[in-house]
């Protein structure tokens, strides 16, 4: 009640269509350092990579072996996605949390995080190129500003995730009553599929 929230792209709320299953982790940034932060986040992707594994079919009968292609996209995804949100987290006593959510062809990532609110309007700024322009184009761009500036703030792994795993991203910011300021990510990566997980 009284919460402000925008959205960018196609934001995808959680419960919306069917899901096949889901698997939620949090994080809490007040009792680990960014160190042990930065090892859970790794651990975490590993683990789910692993997981939703165990669901993928290991051959298609159209493109052939996919299990190992699929949980290293997950791994990859999950792994950017819980990157930024610990080195951009802000509140250490707001959760970063991350929820997937199966269905039939994709697979879907929610990480939220909080977030600095000088922060906010250059986030916005920078997601608004994201879904504007092209990404190839704005990809060389940022690298080259990271080699130059050695910019830490670059984002490029959003660019990889959206050029070389053909992930459909969309983000959705709230103001809680509080006052902390909250970005949830959303990475929606299609699984090509036939036929049902068994």
């Amino acid at each position: 009640m009284g919460e402000k929230q925008t959205t960018f792209g196609n934001f995808v709320e959680p419960g919306e269509g069917i899901i096949e299953g889901h698997l939620s982790l949090s994080f809490q940034h007040q009792r680990l350092n960014i160190d042990a932060l930065w090892e859970n986040s790794s651990l975490s992707a590993k683990f789910l990579s692993t997981f939703w594994g165990k669901f993928f079919p290991v051959h298609d009968p159209d493109s052939g072996p996919i299990k190992k292609q699929l949980e290293d996209a997950v791994h990859y995804v999950c792994a950017e996605l819980l990157g930024n949100a610990v080195k951009f987290s802000y509140n250490p006593e707001y959760l970063i949390k991350i929820c997937l959510y199966l269905h039939e062809q994709e697979l879907r990532f929610y990480v939220t995080n909080s977030i600095r609110p000088d922060d906010v309007e250059h986030f916005k700024l920078f997601i608004k190129r994201i879904l504007s322009e092209d990404t190839s184009a704005f990809f060389i761009e940022q690298m080259e500003k990271s080699a130059v500036h050695d910019n830490k703030e670059s984002r490029i792994g959003f660019l990889t995730l959206i050029n070389d795993y053909s992930v459909v991203l969309a983000w959705k910011f709230e103001e809680k009553v509080s006052g902390i300021q909250l970005v949830t990510t959303l990475a929606r990566l299609p699984i090509m599929r036939n036929h049902n997980f068994s």
